[in-house]
């Protein structure tokens, strides 16, 4: 995967510039009667490599935090890194409109009455609109769309939980979590 990224970024090394960036999101719940609350942060910082007009490539790496309450305060802290593809559809005035493809690889921990080590690996794919604020500055937003992802979680031993989902997730659709709103500068 990283030789595949390395390919890519210097394949267009004439033609391409470099940019780093970052997004955060937060997104909080709450159930009617007000019992259940959830709460989630994420912070990804991100590198890449401007191939021409319509591609990018790069790799951002990411810390999620999420608490639940509901019987019992579960708290998770996790980190991802993902290499990923961006092709841009379409460029109207300042404003550009994409698809963004990420297979990231996670790990973390869950606490609440146990502590147990989770990993995670995925596919995910994001619509991104981009405006130039500047000829260097750029503001974007994507939101985590559509994902294809496996979960394991152990308590010593022991599987907890696997799971494999696909596609929509009509819970994050509307959901500030699942919307990133970050900054990025191209060199």
């Amino acid at each position: 995967m990283v030789t595949l990224c390395f390919a890519l970024m210097t394949a267009g090394m004439c033609s391409a510039q470099w940019y780093v960036g970052g997004a955060i999101s937060y997104g909080s719940q709450r159930s009617d009667n007000g019992e259940r609350r959830s709460s989630s942060f994420s912070f990804t910082p991100r590198v890449g490599y401007v191939l021409n007009e319509k591609e990018l490539v790069g790799v951002r790496l990411t810390y999620q935090n999420s608490c639940s309450k509901y019987s019992d305060e579960l708290t998770s802290n996790k980190g991802v890194i993902a290499p990923y593809y961006r092709y841009n559809v379409v460029s109207v005035g300042r404003f550009t409109f994409g698809i963004e493809a990420a297979l990231g690889v996670g790990f973390g921990k869950m606490t609440g009455q146990q502590t147990r080590k989770e990993w995670s690996i995925g596919l995910e794919v994001s619509p991104v609109v981009s405006f130039g604020l500047t000829e260097h500055w750029w503001a974007e937003a994507y939101m985590d769309l559509f994902s294809l992802n496996y979960y394991n979680a152990k308590d010593g031993d022991a599987v907890h939980s696997s799971s494999f989902n696909a596609g929509f997730n009509a819970d994050d659709i509307f959901s500030f979590s699942a919307l990133h709103l970050g900054v990025v500068y191209r060199f």
